[in-house]
């Protein structure tokens, strides 16, 4: 592994993003960043739909590492039904966790106004971690019974989850105050278009799939040139040849 930038380093592949923090701030939201891999050609599923297998080995260690500085991992109700989603850390990372005042294992999250989601995966099964399922006033009761089963809930929102309502949520309810975001693109897009996200991390994987339009990173319609926001390079990793990005959101004043 070698650390490009701000200055070269050379270090091995589990030392990267070592002595990531995220920083509390003291607004009724989370610090937010949004983790994700794409293809060289910005796809961010496969062919069959699934993000799983594009990155490397050491892509998904790289994303345990971040998760390991977070209070809760967030992932959208879509992701959860293509995806055998895991949102936990390994137990090597649990003590460092401990040591910088968080849980053994960040808090699970999803989103939905249906809760018409997956409960044979791995998200709800295990017991290694908390769940909690944010949804709506209007919800399915029979559903919504069946998820507590598994997960705590919160409503936000009457027939559509309120994104910043949710965040608050997370805040007051949960203790959230460092979250990671790992998809998918239309949950990044609303974020992002929201003002909601701080960071990005971005692994890009050598690889091309070309073909039809795969799914890309962010996915909604196109923001407005005064709400785009700026982006700051924070740090660059590489290793053989995947690139492991740091980006800091710039807000327009």
């Amino acid at each position: 592994m070698d650390k490009l930038y701000p200055q070269f380093e050379r270090m091995a592949p589990d030392e990267v993003y070592s002595d990531l923090t995220f920083p509390v701030t003291q607004s009724n939201r989370p610090y937010v960043a949004i983790n994700m891999v794409t293809t060289v050609d910005g796809k961010a599923t496969n062919l069959a739909g699934k993000a799983y297998t594009l990155g490397s080995r050491t892509d998904r260690f790289v994303m345990r590492r971040i998760r390991s500085a977070a209070d809760g991992v967030l992932n959208g109700a879509e992701t959860l039904r293509r995806e055998r989603v895991n949102p936990g850390v390994p137990k090597e990372l649990e003590p460092i966790r401990l040591a910088r005042g968080l849980s053994t294992q960040p808090v699970a999250l999803t989103l939905t106004a249906s809760c018409n989601l997956p409960l044979d995966r791995t998200f709800f099964q295990s017991r290694e971690f908390q769940k909690a399922v944010v949804t709506t006033q209007h919800a399915p009761p029979e559903k919504v019974a069946a998820l507590a089963e598994h997960a705590r809930i919160l409503r936000a929102g009457e027939y559509t989850v309120d994104l910043r309502l949710m965040m608050r949520l997370l805040v007051e309810d949960l203790g959230i105050r460092r979250l990671v975001v790992e998809g998918g693109p239309t949950l990044n897009a609303e974020l992002i278009s929201m003002g909601l996200v701080d960071e990005l991390f971005w692994t890009v994987t050598p690889k091309i799939l070309a073909g039809p339009a795969e799914r890309t990173m962010v996915e909604e319609s196109p923001l407005p040139p005064e709400e785009r926001p700026g982006m700051e390079l924070v740090s660059v990793h590489e290793h053989e040849s995947e690139l492991y990005l740091r980006y800091r959101f710039v807000r327009p004043k």
